[in-house]
């Protein structure tokens, strides 16, 4: 019997003179093989044995190579479990508001935003909750949201001190981050979030000013992106606040992102240690942006794009380097220590789900009813390892499902989200990777030919096998029964 097999997770990229880049999705190794090193690996794979001790341990060091009775699935089973059911961590994400000042025709929220405000009675209700838990906890994560949260900063400092008074006088860790728009994050603003703790703050720009404001644009008609530039400027040089800029894509903006980081660039945002973005495809996931089904780009199309986008960011020096993420699927809607508190005091799992009643899986007035009712039950429940396509995906350890809600609310969603619900890891991991490496000094750029590397999803499949990625129902007892 050999000492070695191969790891599950192991995706390799081609490179000249019979080098491989190599990745261990379980480990989070990344090294360049010698022709030497990648023979070793293929001759365990294939079942032979090799003579080669010293580069098989070598290999076995950094995970590429486990013991044969080592169960990975299991052990990432067993990881996974201990990071989705942390208890001593609570996550809140609040609404002041569901209403919000933009009228952007690809939001999941529809365009028919409830207006009213989170009120002192759900306020308080809020506040006893996280008194209630809070001889369990050590760290309170708030996200504040919307609709527009900035349209209710009110509330937002009111529920601040609050939550700031329960956790310094408890000993628990207390910090928070934003999801806005952009156009009221002034100056004035950005400071009193850094008051109340607010760490980072997520933003939307889609194009340059043109193709941005004929898409994000105000109730009203008005224009945003000057505004919002302006303000991001003021922030990024006079606080401390981390910047995160969404860049959502579709067909209509795809080619003009470039030159919206052309203008971030020119602006003076580029190198900034407190400003980043990221890339997302738009998606039909919602009934409230079914319209811009026509619009998504392609699962494929869209990952071979971001690849090319990711390149040109970090050379203007507007993102880091791309790198796999661990657990990334591992959302608050299936954490049991998370949830979602609107202004009528209903509460949500999914941030996707906040402005259709019919989803919520109760009220703040009696959270005890909402943590086990049966709609909390199937978010619980739900899990990638009870998934085939899932289990036998080699980016398990970084995707985690990536999204539960395109498996639980499949019917609302449209186009391949629904089919392929896979992140755009799946289209481009081994492109990525590399540019890693290159940007890295661990390559050269004339070490690798575009037209040998592409990264197929079927290769990824460890049986290589080709599943469909439809969940079976969940068993209410899997993984419930660490959460009970």
């Amino acid at each position: 019997m050999s000492r070695y097999k191969t790891s599950r997770y192991v995706i390799t990229a081609p490179l000249k003179d019979g080098r491989e880049l190599a990745y261990n999705g379980m480990s989070g190794a990344l090294a360049v093989w010698e022709p030497a090193e990648a023979q070793v690996f293929q001759d365990i794979a294939q079942g032979r044995e090799t003579t080669d001790s010293r580069t098989a341990a070598e290999l076995f060091y950094g995970g590429y190579l486990v013991t044969p009775e080592t169960d990975e699935l299991e052990l990432l089973h067993g990881q996974y479990r201990l990071h989705r059911f942390n208890r001593r961590t609570l996550v809140l994400t609040v609404a002041p508001t569901l209403a919000c000042n933009f009228a952007c025709d690809y939001c999941f929220q529809g365009q028919d935003k409830p207006i009213e405000t989170m009120g002192q009675t759900v306020q308080d209700a809020v506040v006893d909750f996280v008194l209630k838990l809070s001889h369990e906890l050590n760290h309170v994560h708030i996200a504040w949201y919307g609709g527009e949260p900035l349209l209710r900063m009110n509330v937002i400092e009111a529920l601040s001190d609050r939550f700031m008074a329960v956790c310094d006088e408890r000993n628990i860790q207390y910090d928070a981050m934003a999801v806005t728009n952009g156009y009221r994050l002034t100056l004035a603003v950005a400071q009193t979030l850094v008051k109340k703790r607010v760490k980072t703050v997520q933003v939307t720009l889609d194009g340059n000013q043109v193709y941005h404001d004929s898409r994000r644009f105000l109730l009203s008609g008005g224009n945003t992106f000057d505004k919002i530039i302006k303000n991001l400027k003021e922030v990024v040089t006079h606080t401390p606040l981390k910047i995160n800029i969404r860049v959502n894509i579709d067909h209509r903006n795809s080619t003009g992102v470039f030159q919206l980081l052309d203008v971030l660039a020119a602006e003076g945002l580029a190198n900034q240690q407190n400003f980043r973005l990221y890339f997302a495809p738009i998606e039909a996931m919602t009934v409230g942006c079914h319209s811009v089904e026509g619009a998504c780009m392609s699962k494929s199309d869209y990952g071979q794009l971001e690849t090319r986008i990711y390149r040109y960011a970090f050379d203007k020096g507007l993102t880091g380097l791309p790198y796999p993420p661990r657990f990334h699927g591992s959302c608050g809607a299936i954490r049991p220590s998370s949830f979602i508190v609107i202004p009528s005091g209903d509460i949500h799992k999914c941030w996707d789900t906040v402005t259709y009643p019919q989803h919520a899986i109760g009220s703040i007035f009696d959270m005890d009813k909402a943590i086990r009712s049966e709609k909390t039950m199937r978010w619980l429940s739900w899990s990638p390892f009870n998934n085939d396509a899932c289990r036998n995906c080699k980016l398990l350890p970084n995707c985690a499902g990536a999204c539960a809600y395109k498996f639980l609310h499949a019917d609302d969603t449209r186009g391949e989200a629904a089919s392929l619900p896979c992140p755009s890891w799946k289209y481009n991991i081994k492109e990525r990777l590399l540019l890693r490496a290159e940007k890295s000094a661990a390559i050269l750029p004339t070490d690798w030919d575009a037209e040998m590397v592409y990264t197929n999803p079927q290769e990824l499949c460890v049986d290589k096998v080709i599943l469909k990625p439809q969940d079976k129902e969940p068993s209410a007892t899997t993984e419930v029964l660490e959460v009970t």
